[in-house]
């Protein structure tokens, strides 16, 4: 195959799978703060606690990412929720159970820190006529939001925030 051929379908393959990354892009709830990670984590864990939250957990990913080849200053997740509601959901939908606690993905890029979470309204259309788990969803989309303008407003508001409107 030439070299126009190749490139002919390089192109086509990219511009169809865009809006299938664009779908995905959607999905996700991400910010961006000029601070290092180590400082932003201790942030994100005193907002995630104003915001009425228990710290579940702080996984460390970094040596299991490096495994597959990934390198990063610091790649972590925080596991986070109210204890009620986990187990009020939890009970009413065990179905929901895998996405309980609340995460966010923390990973360290230089002298910046991105911090990305699953949109929770991602979810409303596995639900759809339960009008108090789409309540729920977007509360927590609203808390997540929130969180990140904690972190913003800590780091000075130096930040390129990459929420979806």
């Amino acid at each position: 195959m030439n070299r126009i051929a190749r490139l002919a379908v390089l192109f086509l393959t990219l511009c169809l799978a865009l809006p299938a990354v664009a779908d995905h892009a959607q999905q996700m709830l991400m910010s961006r703060v000029a601070m290092k990670s180590e400082l932003a984590i201790e942030y994100l864990k005193t907002a995630i606690e104003e915001h009425g939250y228990a710290l579940a957990h702080i996984q460390k990913c970094d040596s299991g990412l490096a495994g597959f080849g990934f390198h990063s200053d610091t790649y972590r997740v925080l596991f986070f929720g109210k204890l009620a509601e986990v187990r009020r959901i939890s009970d009413e939908h065990p179905e929901f159970t895998p996405y309980l606690p609340l995460k966010i993905a923390v990973e360290a890029e230089k002298d910046e820190t991105l911090m990305v979470a699953v949109d929770p309204t991602t979810f409303e259309r596995y639900f759809a006529g339960d009008e108090e788990m789409i309540v729920q969803f977007r509360r927590w989309r609203n808390d997540i939001l929130s969180i990140f303008q904690d972190v913003q407003k800590a780091a000075g508001d130096r930040v390129a925030q990459l929420a979806r409107p």
